[in-house]
């Protein structure tokens, strides 16, 4: 990796603290150059807007995530398998499983909604974030059409796929919620008459809960 290269991902890391601690709306240019040591004119060689940090902040962040999970999914033998790395792969990224997306993901669940309100009022990120994400639900697609041994093509199939995808990321966002609640209550004696605990579920669990739904809804829907 050369410097430059260095230099731009070291003003992208101090961008995100800065945008962890006073929301992407208040973080101003002047910031995040005073944040790195350069002056305004100095930052602007390499952005030259707050938007530029932001895609190329976006775009960083899944080449990293592809380069992380691309040997992983390497190593997997069946479909099934591949699934697995999958769901694996996103609840560690989410819940801190790797250093080098912890700072991302230690932003405050506000500033997450900041953020994506930001990036979808410009077209232009708007654009990326859901060029990504579709690249994305393409792959899982065609992994979970071989699972199933059905066509890829077939709108069932596509259903199932989103299913798969909606379920994971939502309890994802759903348990880093209760984790937050648990640390801002943890000075409090409060008793749950039921309470929510995640140290008891593992990765494991949840990719038996979803893998079991794909089952089910491939009967449902094909009836084989």
């Amino acid at each position: 990796m050369n410097g430059a290269v260095d230099k731009r991902e070291f003003i992208l890391g101090n961008f995100i603290k800065l945008v962890g601690e006073y929301g992407i709306n208040r973080v101003t240019l002047s910031d995040v150059a005073e944040r790195s040591g350069l002056t305004k004119s100095a930052l602007y060689y390499y952005f030259g807007s707050k938007e530029a940090l932001l895609v190329e902040g976006f775009e960083l962040f899944n080449v990293k995530l592809k380069d992380k999970i691309s040997p992983l999914v390497a190593q997997a033998k069946t479909p099934r398998e591949v699934l697995s790395v999958y769901c694996d792969f996103n609840l560690k990224v989410f819940f801190g499983g790797y250093e080098e997306f912890r700072p991302l993901m230690e932003l405050s669940t506000e500033v997450f909604y900041e953020i994506q309100k930001y990036m979808f009022n410009s077209p232009d990120i708007a654009k990326r974030v859901l060029s990504h994400r579709d690249s994305e639900l393409n792959w899982l697609n065609g992994v979970i059409a071989q699972y199933i041994g059905e066509s890829p093509d077939d709108d069932r199939t596509r259903k199932i796929t989103i299913m798969y995808a909606a379920f994971l990321h939502s309890f994802v966002t759903m348990s880093a919620g209760i984790a937050k609640q648990a640390k801002a209550l943890e000075s409090y004696s409060l008793i749950s008459q039921f309470p929510w605990r995640l140290d008891n579920i593992d990765h494991e669990d949840i990719f038996e809960f979803l893998i079991g739904g794909v089952d089910d809804l491939k009967k449902k829907l094909f009836g084989n």
